[in-house]
């Protein structure tokens, strides 16, 4: 234990002395790190970022909804689709499909022929209610009151036709006769050839070219074998298109058949109201009706 009575002993000198505090010096704040300030600056990104999406977004929405309505554009900005989805395959048009691809050239062109035009006069007995040239015969619907007699059919003797009205002095017209190919212009070349060429020479005719035109619109076009009574022949067919200045009707169904009857080649053609049910109605009852009577 230690001596109470000596308190006059120096202080151990290497004890620090507590009874004088030193002298405060004034704080220093903390110095950051590399890693706090990349984390504040990081922060201070994605707050700019973040308010610079949502400007655009609201910038988006008003361009879409209160601009374009202000300016009245309705218009659909979207792009056209490029390409074909898988497993769907590409629309390719079928050159082949008469919507699409324009009539073959006997529908536009001008007769290669020399539409040569012959004493046509009707030498056949008409019977009653009947229509008869060269070896074919239809039924006259009741309708068809007009006698067309003779014209300028090319390629035909003993012809006959009757006709309808349409409007002023445009008629329906269905007409047969014998197909007569003179020796001048060579061999009668066989249905399908002579078919094609009594088509074409009868929408050149004078006739007609001047309501069809030169180059007209051509539509419902067909040339194909066919029978009429059981006989082989040609058909060639077609709705021609014009604007004349008739007041109810701008279309006409030209048709041209040669049937190889017993007594030589005999054809019909005929040029009906396309858009006039009825006279179409009765061009289909009259081809029909047809009979080979020689």
């Amino acid at each position: 234990m230690a001596d109470p009575e000596r308190h006059d002993e120096p202080s151990d000198p290497g004890l620090p002395d507590f009874a004088t505090p030193p002298p405060r010096t004034p704080a220093q704040a903390p110095v950051p790190d590399e890693r706090s300030r990349s984390r504040s600056r990081a922060m201070i990104l994605t707050v700019i970022g973040a308010s610079v999406a949502i400007i655009a977004i609201v910038a988006l929405v008003l361009s879409q909804t209160l601009f374009r309505d202000a300016f009245g554009d309705d218009t659909d900005y979207a792009e056209p689709a490029t390409g074909t989805a898988s497993g769907q395959s590409e629309y390719v048009p079928d050159p082949n499909d008469p919507d699409l691809a324009p009539p073959p050239p006997i529908f536009t062109q001008a007769p290669t022929s020399d539409c040569t035009v012959l004493p046509q006069q009707s030498t056949s007995a008409q019977p009653a209610g009947k229509v008869r040239g060269g070896g074919l015969e239809y039924t006259r619907p009741s309708t068809w009151t007009f006698n067309w007699g003779s014209g300028d059919l090319a390629y035909m003797t003993d012809a006959a036709g009757y006709a309808r009205n349409v409007e002023g002095s445009w008629y329906s017209v269905v007409n047969v006769g014998r197909v007569t190919w003179p020796q001048a212009e060579g061999d009668y070349p066989g249905a399908e050839q002579a078919a094609v060429t009594i088509f074409q020479c009868y929408v050149t005719s004078a006739g007609l070219i001047d309501y069809f035109g030169d180059t007209p619109t051509v539509t419902d076009y067909r040339t194909e074998a066919t029978t009429v009574d059981g006989t082989p022949g040609w058909i060639v067919q077609a709705t021609y298109h014009f604007d004349a200045g008739l007041k109810t009707t701008d279309e006409s169904r030209v048709t041209s058949i040669v049937v190889d009857t017993p007594g030589g080649p005999s054809a019909v053609v005929s040029d009906v109201a396309a858009d006039h049910p009825d006279h179409m109605q009765e061009l289909q009852d009259i081809l029909d009706s047809l009979q080979v009577v020689g």
